[in-house]
C-alpha cells in the first residue's frame, strides 16, 4: 500500500486546525505548523507533497508572504500549496491564484470542497 500523502497545513487559529485534523487525518499525513517562522522551518526539513496555508498569518497576507519565501527554494518550486482563506470578495480567488497558489477553498469550507480540492491539486500525487 502507498504511503499516505503528506500534506503541512499552516494555521494560526486553534480551532480550524483541529478541524482540518479531523478532516484529513483519515486520508492524509497532516503535519501542522502555526506560523510562518515555524513553517519555513517544517517544510526544509520534513518532504511535504501539497501546503494548505492560511493566508492571515499574524498580517494581513502571511500566507501569501511564505508561499513567495517557499517558491524561491528550488527544491520547494513546485510544491503545490492551497489557500485557504476567509478573504472572500470578488477577485480574492483570482488575486491568490495570481501570487502562484494552485488552488482556493474559502472559509467556511465543507469537507468534502476541501477534499475535492486537494484531490485536484494532486493528481499525479495520487498515482504514487
Amino acid at each position: 500500500m502507498a504511503e499516505p500523502l503528506r500534506i503541512l497545513s499552516v494555521e494560526d487559529n486553534a480551532d480550524t486546525r483541529l478541524l482540518l485534523k479531523h478532516t484529513l487525518q483519515d486520508d492524509y499525513e497532516v503535519a501542522f505548523a502555526s506560523g510562518v517562522a515555524n513553517a519555513l522551518d517544517t517544510v526544509a526539513s520534513e518532504p511535504f507533497d501539497l501546503l494548505l496555508l492560511d493566508i492571515s498569518l499574524g498580517t494581513d497576507r502571511g500566507g501569501v508572504k511564505l508561499l513567495h519565501e517557499v517558491r524561491e527554494r528550488d527544491d520547494l518550486d513546485d510544491i503545490p500549496a492551497i489557500a485557504l482563506t476567509a478573504f472572500a470578495m470578488p477577485g480574492d480567488r483570482e488575486e491568490l491564484l495570481d501570487q502562484g497558489f494552485d488552488a482556493y477553498v474559502g472559509k467556511p469550507f465543507t469537507n468534502a470542497e476541501l477534499t475535492r480540492t486537494i484531490d485536484r491539486a494532486l493528481p499525479d500525487a495520487r498515482e504514487r
